[in-house]
């Protein structure tokens, strides 16, 4: 990664009171013109930041799931959807082809992957180019659970802008009854 000038971020900030234990004395602003006021303690830090921090390549985010529920057992479809947010320079292009591989994680214990977890697809090198990536899953247990998430395992997680990469939890509803399950009691 390149370091850019426009990329260094300074940071300024108080901190108000008795500050007289700690590891390093602060600058004491003495600014303050009335005896017996309030010392300022200002503390500076230089960050530089590095692109592609400023700068990603790429945005994933999670597509709505169905409004009528999901139900244990049921088939439903997870979609992601992959943007790319500017054009890649030649320099770049030369490194990075229009194929992107995609790896889908998930709790086993809570889904079966029902299809293709990992795989390439192609997305062009333009900038607003997208692509959705679906896979069928089916929930194996109830409650609020996590739901598999999308990686990007050969991009480098500063070059991902996610909005959001996924909910944090999903409700899953128990299976419906079916007569198939009903045992007759002889009485």
């Amino acid at each position: 990664t390149v370091k850019q000038p426009e990329s260094i971020l300074n940071i300024k900030y108080g901190i108000s009171g008795d500050r007289a234990i700690g590891a390093h004395p602060p600058f004491i602003n003495e600014s303050t013109g009335v005896d017996g006021a309030r010392q300022e303690l200002i503390f500076k830090s230089v960050i530089v930041l590095q692109r592609p921090v400023l700068d990603p390549c790429l945005a994933v985010g999670f597509l709505p799931l169905p409004s009528d529920g999901i139900r244990v057992g049921q088939l439903v479809k997870m979609q992601w959807r992959v943007e790319r947010l500017k054009d890649l320079k030649e320099k770049e292009t030369s490194e990075q082809n229009d194929e992107v591989l995609y790896e889908v994680n998930a709790n086993s214990g809570n889904w079966m992957i029902a299809g293709r977890k990992r795989g390439h697809v192609s997305l062009s090198k333009n900038q607003g180019s997208r692509i959705i990536i679906t896979v069928l899953c089916m929930p194996l247990v109830a409650g609020y659970v996590r739901p598999p998430l999308l990686g990007l395992p050969e991009i480098d997680e500063a070059n991902i802008r996610c909005k959001p990469s996924g909910p944090h939890l999903v409700c899953v509803l128990p299976p419906t009854l079916s007569s198939s399950f009903c045992i007759p009691v002889n009485s």
